[in-house]
């Protein structure tokens, strides 16, 4: 969110120049073209009115733990079941079943990065070995730095493991998410982003329940003795113990926020990439939920979760969570414990409360592993078994598509069942999603997300685009031309046989700290003809011209929103960079600001 001591200006200055409109998804009447390396099993999914399609990553393994190869659409089962609702399963039919093999991919025509001064652009740089990306996050904000150590050692253990043509990347989330290396096979440049991988951000940030602490006020209030009125130093004790409560519930608040905005930034900057992509989160996590003494303290982070889980898998991006701590024991009997309460009462709550949280900090793993179609790396936490098996599960899969029977599009959370008609098979996929309104509800709440995405570490690769920097038409001016890749947008045909596109435009400008200074944005919804469809996919792409007036900012960032899908893409620019320094491939540009 934009800081509240800077105004946010919202101004409309950007100009519209469609000279065709865009296509996202199908139509009623086309289907999606057969890509190389993907084995069409069933029919190609088409595009209904009034209907949102729904895709699955599934990976299906028989009881021997190998892929299961050549499944049609009638050997699997799909439900839907929508439980806040009632808890009676709806059969779906399965439109689409692709089975992709990344060993295929190479022959895709892989489109060229523009290398020229003045030209920016949010597209993927493609390897030329079909390899699953792999995407290693170390969290130094839920892990102790001692916790920390084992990373270190485990990533020296992976990295002599590791086949030498396996791109990985490697970002630390302490106060704010950084990316330490951008997509390599080089062990030399994994090496130095190891020795980065550490952050004291977690230290004293909500790891400990204030009953269990020593050091809180309200236990520290406990040894007043002698005083003749007993109930005002209780009552004081109280009052101090609720403060504690309330500190620890908001800095949790705060740490799982944080945790969530990194991840989806992360998952929003790889949605480009083809394919199923790997995320291995190291971390000790954080509780699913958090039971206060209060009922003003209770927390229940599911929703956020599952949210942020269904992100990830639009993205194609399943979480192997690695639990860095290993098998942990009970702080009530460390050594160097000091439990406020010794009596057998006490050390009974305090081993139940711990007992409590680890169990909750599981949840949170299982939750995210399950909900998009990932494992959880414990035991022996061995991280380069965990990043074979994260590739092997993406290297053959299946993706799966549905037209949901349910025509309510209100937010509501859609559980998915999948089963298979070969005994002992062990399918992993998404376990649901959240059916958002078409063109992201609330307008309020669609610009309070547009100022949270202008705040992104790194750029969004969902809708890719180009940005090239023209001659001004007057001092202190920016001008761009921009060309967006309609692959990525809804193209939602009307009942009047024709269609409507629905885009969000905007820029964010920003200062020479990297604070954000103003939001100018420029909704679009147009209406098309069957003649301007036609156009759009002969030309092939959405041609928009921005302004941004003087003065100039230190920085500027694009981006160009998909409403219905809520997919994104964004490019952040440098203005001193313009003049003369090649531009590239800007994805790996940031603005140095912490995470909010």
């Amino acid at each position: 969110m934009f800081r509240p001591r800077f105004r946010l200006i919202l101004l409309l200055t950007s100009i519209f120049c469609l000279a065709v409109p865009a296509i996202a998804q199908g139509s009623s009447s086309q289907t999606q073209p057969a890509q190389p390396g993907i084995a069409q099993t069933g029919p190609a999914a088409t595009f209904q009115i009034n209907s949102r399609m729904v895709t699955v990553e599934l990976v299906a393994r028989d009881s021997k733990g190998n892929h299961i190869t050549g499944l049609k659409p009638s050997d699997l089962r799909l439900f839907e079941q929508i439980p806040s609702q009632n808890k009676e399963k709806h059969e779906q039919k399965i439109a689409s079943l692709r089975e992709v093999h990344m060993a295929n991919l190479a022959s895709q025509a892989v489109p060229e990065v523009p290398t020229h001064p003045g030209v920016y652009t949010n597209g993927v740089k493609r390897s030329k070995d079909p390899v699953p990306p792999t995407i290693l996050l170390v969290d130094g904000l839920n892990t102790a730095p001692e916790h920390q150590a084992q990373v270190h050692l485990q990533m020296l253990k992976m990295l002599r493991q590791l086949p030498p043509n396996v791109p990985v990347a490697v970002f630390l989330l302490g106060g704010r998410l950084t990316m330490l290396q951008s997509f390599t096979n080089d062990p030399r440049l994994l090496q130095i982003a190891l020795r980065k991988a550490h952050s004291i951000a977690g230290v004293g940030v909500a790891d400990i329940d204030p009953a269990d602490d020593p050091n809180s006020v309200g236990n520290s209030m406990g040894g007043f003795g002698g005083i003749p009125d007993q109930s005002i130093i209780s009552s004081m004790a109280a009052a101090a113990a609720d403060f504690d409560q309330m500190i620890y519930t908001a800095q949790m608040d705060i740490r799982v926020q944080r945790t969530v905005d990194a991840i989806l930034s992360i998952g929003r900057n790889l949605a480009g990439y083809p394919g199923r992509k790997n995320l291995l989160w190291l971390s000790t996590a954080f509780p699913i939920t958090i039971n206060g003494s209060d009922s003003d303290y209770y927390r229940n982070y599911w929703t956020r979760l599952r949210k942020m889980d269904g992100a990830l898998s639009d993205a194609k991006i399943s979480v192997y969570p690695v639990n860095v701590a290993g098998v942990q024991t009970l702080s009530f009997f460390s050594a160097a414990s000091r439990p406020p309460d010794v009596s057998a009462e006490g050390a009974a709550a305090a081993v139940s409360r711990q007992q409590q949280m680890l169990s909750s900090e599981q949840d949170t793993t299982e939750t995210i592993a399950d909900d998009t179609g990932g494992k959880i790396c414990t035991g022996d936490n061995d991280l380069g078994d965990c990043v074979r098996k994260a590739m092997d599960d993406s290297s053959d899969y299946y993706e799966l598509s549905y037209y949901p029977d349910s025509p309510n599009w209100n937010g509501a959370y859609h559980k998915i069942f999948l089963s298979a008609e070969q005994r002992g098979a062990k399918l992993a996929y998404r376990q649901g999603y959240f059916a958002t309104p078409e063109g992201g509800g609330d307008p309020k709440a669609q610009q309070a997300a547009l100022e949270a995405e202008c705040d992104d570490y790194l750029d969004a690769t969902a809708v890719i685009f180009t940005a090239r920097s023209l001659p001004a038409d007057s001092p202190g001016q920016l001008k761009f031309g921009v060309s967006i890749d309609p692959t990525a947008l809804t193209l939602a045909p009307t009942s009047d046989g024709g269609y409507e596109i629905k885009l969000t435009v905007a820029v964010c400008t920003y200062n020479d700290k990297g604070w954000a200074l103003k939001l100018m944005s420029y909704p679009i919804d147009r209406k098309l003809s069957a003649g301007q469809h036609d156009s759009l996919l002969a030309n092939g792409s959405v041609e928009q011209a921005i302004f941004i007036p003087a003065p100039k900012p230190a920085a500027v960032r694009l981006l160009v929103k998909d409403n219905v899908s809520g997919h994104l893409g964004s490019i952040h620019i440098d203005v001193a960079e313009m003049n003369g320094s090649p531009a590239g491939n800007k994805i790996a540009a940031v603005t140095q600001q912490p995470l909010k």
